[in-house]
Formats: C-alpha cells, sequence, structure tokens
C-alpha cells in the first residue's frame, strides 16, 4: 500500500541514521516520500547529503547566531508548520517520520500532532531518566512519545520503558538500530575498507587510535577535566595516537583549541570528521573516549570499548555486556579506566541491530496497522 512519508531531517546523526531508511525505499522503487532538512546542524549536514547522495526536497533555516533552546523550538515548529501549508496541494504526508532525540524531532512530532498527521519515531523508548541529562534530549523524546503512533524502539530496553509509560503495546515495534543498517551498508560494499582518510591529518594513522568526542550541553562547564585526562594520557602512552574531533559549538572548540593539546606529537585535534573518516578511526581504535550516543552504537561492531563522558546512559545494552562504562567527566575516573577497563567482547555481534532495520520499519508502515 503506497502511503506519503515525510521524512524530517535536523542533524547529522538523524541523517546517519535516516539514510539506510531512504536507501530501502530506493531499492524496492518506492518514490512515494519527500525529505525536509530543518538546517538544525547545517555546516556539518551539507558534506553528509553529498556523502549519502542524498538531497533534501525542502530546506528550512531554523538556526539563528544566538538564539535559546525556546527560540530555536518555536522556530522549529513554525517552520515545519508552515512547510506543510505550502506544500498542502502538491505533498501531504501521510505519515511524518523523524529520528532520535533532538529539538527537531520533538517539532515534528508536535507539528503532526496538531495537524492530524500520523508520528513515527525512530529510534523510541530510549530513556535516561534524568531530565537534566542529557539535556533537553531526555524532555524531547519524551514529548514525541506521548503523540507518536509507530514507536520504532531499538532494544527489548527501550520497549519497557515505553510499556512503563503506559504506551500501547500495539504501537511499540522492536526493530533495533538503523546505525547498524548504515555500518553495514559501508562494511560489506567495500567503502570502508578502501577508503583512504579525507582529513590530511589522519593519513599517516593506522591503529592504535584514541577517539576523542565531546559535544554534550551539560559537559561544557567541565571541559577542562577531559582536557587535563586526555593530556596526561596521552603522556602516557606515547605509541598511541590521540584523536579529538572537536564540536564546531564555541564552548567545546574554543577550549579544546587554547589548550595546545594538538602540540604533542601523538595528538591530532582536527574538525568534525566526514563518516567514512570517523567509522575507519573507530575501526582502529584502542579505546574511545566520548558522549556520543552514536559511537556508543557503532563501536561494539569493531570490538572497541567506550568510556562514556556521562553520569547515565539511555543506551545501557553495552554496558550490562561489560562492552562499555560510565566515566563522568571526573578526571580521575577517566584515567583509571582508560588504564583499567577490560572490555568483555565474546563476540562481535552488535546488542543495538542486526542491518535488517530499515526492512523492517516499511514493511511496518506500509501495512495497514
Amino acid at each position: 500500500m503506497s502511503k506519503k512519508l515525510l521524512f524530517i531531517i535536523g542533524t547529522r546523526p538523524e541523517l546517519i541514521k535516516i539514510f539506510p531508511i531512504i536507501d530501502y525505499l530506493k531499492s524496492i522503487n518506492y518514490t512515494n516520500y519527500k525529505i525536509v532538512s530543518t538546517g538544525q546542524h547545517k555546516d556539518l549536514l551539507n558534506t553528509y547529503w553529498r556523502v549519502f547522495n542524498i538531497q533534501p526536497d525542502y530546506q528550512l533555516d531554523i538556526i539563528k547566531e544566538g538564539q535559546n533552546l525556546t527560540q530555536l523550538t518555536s522556530k522549529a515548529i513554525l517552520g515545519i508548520d508552515n512547510l506543510l501549508k505550502e506544500i498542502n496541494k502538491e505533498f501531504f504526508p501521510e505519515i511524518i517520520l523523524a529520528q532520535g532525540d533532538t529539538t527537531t524531532v520533538m517539532a515534528a512530532a508536535m507539528v503532526a500532532f496538531y495537524n492530524n498527521i500520523e508520528f513515527a519515531h525512530i529510534e523510541a523508548g530510549l530513556r535516561s531518566f534524568d531530565l537534566q541529562h542529557p539535556f533537553p534530549e531526555e524532555f524531547n523524546r519524551k514529548i514525541a512519545s506521548i503523540v507518536t503512533k509507530y514507536h520504532f524502539a531499538p532494544t527489548s530496553t527501550s520497549k519497557k520503558n515505553l510499556l512503563n509509560e503506559n504506551i500501547d503495546d500495539k504501537k511499540i515495534f522492536v526493530v533495533g538500530n538503523t546505525i547498524i543498517d548504515t555500518l553495514n551498508y559501508f562494511i560489506n560494499s567495500s567503502l570502508l575498507k578502501k577508503h583512504q582518510f579525507s582529513e590530511p591529518k589522519l593519513k599517516n594513522v593506522t591503529s592504535n587510535c584514541v577517539l576523542i568526542t565531546c559535544h554534550r550541553r551539560e559537559n561544557h562547564l567541565h571541559l577542562q577535566n577531559l582536557i587535563e585526562a586526555v593530556d596526561k594520557l596521552s603522556s602516557s602512552y606515547p605509541n598511541h595516537t590521540f584523536i579529538w574531533a572537536v564540536h564546531p559549538n564555541p564552548n567545546v572548540k574554543n577550549k579544546v583549541l587554547n589548550s595546545k593539546l594538538d602540540s604533542k606529537k601523538n595528538f591530532i585535534i582536527t574538525d568534525p570528521l566526514e563518516y567514512l573518516d570517523l567509522i575507519k578511526v573507530i575501526s582502529l581504535s584502542y579505546k574511545i573516549i566520548s558522549d556520543s550516543g552514536g559511537i556508543q552504537e557503532e563501536a561494539p561492531s569493531f570490538g572497541v570499548p567506550v568510556l562514556i563522558l556521562r553520569e547515565t546512559t539511555e543506551r545501557p545494552e553495552a554496558i550490562q555486556l561489560g562492552l562499555s562504562k560510565l566515566v563522568g567527566m571526573n578526571q580521575t575516573k577517566i584515567i583509571e579506566a582508560f588504564n583499567n577497563f577490560i572490555p568483555k567482547f565474546d563476540s562481535l555481534q552488535n546488542p543495538y541491530g542486526d542491518g535488517l532495520t530499515s526492512k523492517r520499519i516499511i514493511d511496518i508502515l506500509l501495512t495497514n496497522h
């Protein structure tokens, strides 16, 4: 059954995780869909549209310098709602789809509800049970869940979280996480194996990497702790190459650049990495130090442990299996875990998916439920 699908994408992680769904639609010659970019991470997204050979049909521009979250949210809601009015006659969707927990996702869910359009939430049911960590993502996804028709939960834990919030069991579908579909696409096509780093600073990197990323708002005030921790670790491990892919947020970027860490022989500071560069670095890593949700999901596929720069995580599966460890932004904990944490990789089976998530999602949406 053909249904009009509208994908709303705001950030780089959302595009990475929605890409395999669109790729699957292309593989079955399904064309009754459109893509909206809200531009929440416009600069970071531009390169990725090219990498994935996807172009948005509609482009919003919700980011203005100096705006706060309230202003961002209002611009996102109005932008999406006005777009629906503009395209009412040419393409009015039957289902709006969004992925994750950003302001774009919450706004898309609210606009869908106000316009009596079914909303499909990809990666539903993730919970940290703390509205301040991550902020504002925990709030965003809880609000989205209230109005969602199709909850595509990545794991049984995510489903349990939704059931505990009295979400109808018939609306919840455990499908895995689409990030594994994306990973498999690049691994199985040999694109990853053949890939040469596009970032010039990485051209001599071959193994024993330590990838570092940090971008969450709640960690900005504690960034100096991380800087001092990785400074000490890079001195203690001179045969490892420490790579900090720095988020463009000035609160992060300026502090990291001013630290002069890249004056050390085994330390590289780069801008955010293109996806294939990122995945290749992950595959070559000894350990990863990060607050990224996506990296928590990707790293198990390569047998790489993640020291998670958070006090809690909505992705507990890897921790429960002994594959990753929470360290927060505590300098002592980061160093101790780096020195002593030994992951339990009995197999490389990723707890977050099997690569068939996109097919499951589309099969469900195109069947009457």
